[in-house]
């Protein structure tokens, strides 16, 4: 019983040691595969009508997705990511926005398994609204999150995200004018990357 406790104690001791390694081993040349789920908070619309342009209000929404994370060095890493949020507005129905964002982080030094991380990029986003036909717009975002390391492998990520964008002309079938979209918003999502080496 007491080779047992020793033996079982000393695989506690080694796992720990090299989890620990394992965590704070650099992030160069390393890939991540990242997936995460959330809530969008759009920005407001304007809607034309004959006592002049009218505010269209926006119901906060659900968006999820995901990307991938490659590291250019211990601190720099670049990032593509592609997700779709789905809200309402009380002007244009429900609009779905994709967004294709590329971009970079700076990543902290690993501080107690925590490794925070402020980032920025392009996005091109695809507006689809169930009233009215919107163009494709561009923009760009800052972000900011952590990632909690669990292992060599995994690490759970909670990141803050507003993305800025140009509004796009809202048109009916005929080409009528209804309005601006403007697919701008502010993000919190909460996921998990897989590294794969």
């Amino acid at each position: 019983m007491r080779k047992f406790c020793m033996l079982c104690t000393s695989a506690v001791l080694i796992t720990a040691a090299l989890a620990g390694t394992a965590a704070a081993e650099g992030l160069r040349g390393r890939l991540a595969a990242t997936g995460r789920l959330g809530i969008t908070n759009p920005a407001e619309s304007e809607k034309n009508s004959d006592a002049g342009r009218l505010v269209v209000p926006t119901d906060a929404g659900i968006i999820g997705g995901g990307g991938f994370m490659f590291g250019v060095d211990e601190t720099i890493a670049v990032e593509l990511n592609l997700t779709r949020s789905t809200y309402h507005t009380s002007g244009f129905g429900r609009a779905d926005v994709t967004n294709l964002s590329i971009g970079a982080q700076y990543r902290f030094p690993e501080r107690q398994r925590l490794v925070p991380y402020w980032g920025g990029g392009v996005d091109v986003l695809i507006n689809d609204l169930s009233q009215g036909y919107a163009n494709t717009t561009i923009g760009a975002h800052l972000s900011g999150g952590v990632d909690y390391v669990v292992s060599r492998q995994v690490a759970l990520n909670a990141e803050l995200k507003g993305v800025e964008s140009f509004s796009a002309d809202v048109e009916r079938g005929d080409g009528t004018k209804l309005g601006k979209f403007d697919p701008s918003s502010l993000s919190l999502t909460f996921g998990v990357r897989f590294f794969f080496n």
